[in-house]
This record gives structure tokens, C-alpha cells and sequence, in this order.
């Protein structure tokens, strides 16, 4: 990735958790769950209700995208 790419992604996570600080606030908490063979849930409720739901089970490789993500604050 690049330093300009790099930059951008730490403001716009930076962006996201003073618009959403639930969110930031649940994954400080819950942050050592996220490690290999956890399932990770993800629903979307539409402004018209409609939903949709999916879910993934954590691996040795996405446990190491999430702690260079931990990095980028």
C-alpha cells in the first residue's frame, strides 16, 4: 500500500469512529475474540427493512488483517 493510501485509510478510520462510537467502543471490548475460529456475524437492515444477513469464520490470515488494521489508528 501506499504512504498517500496509507494516510487516507488512518483518517477515514479515524472519520468512522467519531461517527459510529458504539461500534469502536464494542470491538475495544471484545477486540481479543477476534482471533481464529471465531464467527464474525454481519446483518444489514435497508432504511425500507429489508435484511439481510451473513456470517465468516475467523482465520490465522484474516486474525493478521485485523492486527495491521489495530495499527492504522
Amino acid at each position: 500500500m501506499n504512504p498517500m493510501a496509507m494516510m487516507q485509510l488512518g483518517g477515514r478510520l479515524e472519520k468512522f469512529g467519531q461517527q459510529h462510537p458504539r461500534v469502536v467502543a464494542f470491538f475495544k471490548e471484545n477486540h481479543q475474540e477476534l482471533r481464529e475460529g471465531a464467527v464474525v456475524e454481519i446483518r444489514i437492515t435497508s432504511p425500507e427493512g429489508r435484511g439481510v444477513v451473513t456470517n465468516m469464520r475467523l482465520t490465522a490470515d484474516d486474525e493478521e488483517t485485523i492486527n495491521i488494521l489495530k495499527g492504522q489508528k
